[in-house]
């Protein structure tokens, strides 16, 4: 039997792929590429059942800025990736997801208007699981005092947008109107990075440039052809094609499964390295938020000024992002970091000008992994983390940091009726 010999050259030039299958062959291999992506995508829209736009329908469409409220009386609803419940925005006639009409409170009521955000609106989950739904009842249980809580929390169409913003003044005179007896502000650290949030229209992407064609009209049609061109050149290929990844519904399933399967301890490491998004957490925050925290000073001042004018106390509480929750639940971090940082200053804010701040950080200490009750890519409270903080405030409200609110034991009781 005769070997052929790898030396010689003819073997070398008959080894030699023909022309056609250096474009064929990688042509293949980027097919055989997106129709597996496609299968994935297509699969994870059959497992994954969402619409993640329907939020958007209960808003004005010519509203560029995003900063008016929702249509009086409309309905909407939406279902994200990855949660297994839809939630269902009902807006009363002031544009409220209050659960009741707005006007005047029944005689007896004790009414707490809520102001805040996404987080306090209940973004994602349905209304009758939201802590603003779930706390009435636990209160009014503890107190004996029917309690009525009144959700005025509500930010731009931008997925429940940022509060406060430049034009939250008239949103808080309209709490002062709802005739509360006692305002309580949900904060969360989000809150707090957009109080320098200018309220103006989103900034419009810059179009790419398209590359010039000598003797032809700049605004005639490009071939698809030069437009890769003109991407390759300004390196903006990849950039686009990982935006487009992270559109795809794909893309968050496979987050999601990752970021659900991280131990605590691997979940506060690879969250810390991000120093941009981790900022708030430092011992010793960057001159970034020291500005943000500058600019929330002045809501906070003006807002507990009105409150005061009109004899209804503000009561603020932080809510913790889920990163912030695993650190305190975990009960060790880096020496340069502390979870209670932004607590302390906010807690030291509010009191000095005459608001109240109840703590519900220190509680996060007894919650075994209290981050599977947020979202892993989105970071919003699901329904469980919403059951969890309710009953955290319930406990700090009837605790004693707000009188009207203390549980009275039956001695304490008798000797108030004897006064």
């Amino acid at each position: 039997m005769t070997q052929s010999n790898r030396s010689d050259p003819g073997c070398a030039i008959e080894a030699k792929l023909p022309r056609r299958d250096w474009i064929v062959l990688p042509m293949l291999s980027l097919l055989t590429i997106l129709l597996l992506a496609l299968s994935f995508e297509s699969t994870t829209w059959w497992l994954f059942p969402s619409s993640e736009s329907g939020l958007d329908a209960c808003f004005v469409k010519d509203d560029p800025s995003g900063n008016a409220g929702p249509k009086p009386n409309s309905v909407c609803s939406e279902r994200i990736v990855e949660s297994r419940l839809a939630a269902e925005y009902r807006f009363n006639s002031c544009g409220h997801r209050a659960g009741v009409e707005c006007g005047p409170k029944t005689q007896g009521t004790y009414r707490i208007v809520m102001i805040g955000s996404s987080v306090a609106m209940g973004l994602f989950v349905p209304r009758e699981k939201t802590f603003a739904a779930l706390l009435p009842a636990e209160l009014s249980q503890q107190t004996g005092r029917k309690i009525e809580i009144y959700n005025e929390s509500m930010g731009g169409r931008f997925r429940g947008g940022a509060f406060p913003t430049k034009s939250s003044a008239p949103r808080f005179k309209e709490a002062l109107e709802a005739n509360p007896d006692m305002i309580l502000w949900i904060l969360t650290p989000m809150d707090i990075e957009n109080a320098s949030f200018d309220n103006s229209s989103p900034a419009q992407p810059p179009s790419a440039e398209v590359a010039s064609v000598p003797g032809e009209d700049k605004n005639r049609f490009v071939s698809s052809w030069n437009k890769l061109q003109v991407a390759f050149a300004a390196g903006t290929l990849e950039d686009k094609v990982r935006d487009r990844w992270e559109e795809t519904k794909a893309s968050v399933v496979l987050k999601h499964m990752l970021y659900e399967s991280e131990s605590q301890d691997q979940y506060v490491k690879s969250y810390l390295q991000n120093e941009d998004e981790a900022g708030f957490l430092k011992a010793a925050p960057n001159e970034k938020w020291q500005r943000d925290l500058e600019e929330f000073q002045v809501y906070a001042t003006e807002f507990i000024s009105e409150a005061r004018a009109a004899k209804v106390p503000l009561v603020a509480v932080l809510v913790p992002n889920r990163a912030q929750a695993a650190m305190i639940s975990q009960g060790e971090w880096p020496d340069s970091y502390d979870p209670y940082k932004l607590d302390d200053e906010l807690h030291t804010m509010i009191v000095s000008r005459g608001g109240i701040y109840i703590d519900i950080l220190p509680d996060f200490r007894g919650i075994p992994n209290p981050e599977r009750h947020y979202f892993p890519v989105d970071g919003h409270l699901d329904a469980e983390g919403h059951a969890m903080i309710s009953e955290l405030l319930d406990k700090e409200l009837v605790g004693g940091a707000f009188p009207p609110l203390r549980v009275i034991s039956p001695p304490q009781v008798a000797l108030e009726r004897n006064r």
